[in-house]
């Protein structure tokens, strides 16, 4: 079985992961990466009431520009394999 991420409902029995990938690599997801992004706003805050939670990550999530996801995003170890795989 592999874990695509820690939700238990996040796991398959269906899915061929290639032996050199461990089954379980948060670093490689996107959206791990893009949410520890925005955790590190959020770490020491304090917010009077959760409406001002909503307000705070919904603007900070319209903020984030596409250069900022790109950039957080991007990992080394796509490039390498999507070259590999996509040589001409």
């Amino acid at each position: 079985m592999a874990v695509i991420d820690k939700a238990g409902f996040h796991s398959t029995k269906n899915i061929q992961i290639p032996e050199n990938i461990p089954a379980y690599t948060p670093e490689l997801n996107p959206c791990g990466q893009v949410w520890k992004h925005i955790k590190q706003g959020f770490k020491n805050r304090v917010f009077k009431a959760m409406e001002a939670i909503r307000e705070w990550l919904g603007k900070t999530v319209r903020d984030m520009s596409e250069k900022t996801i790109m950039s957080i995003t991007s990992n080394h170890h796509y490039i390498t394999e999507c070259n590999a795989k996509f040589k001409t």
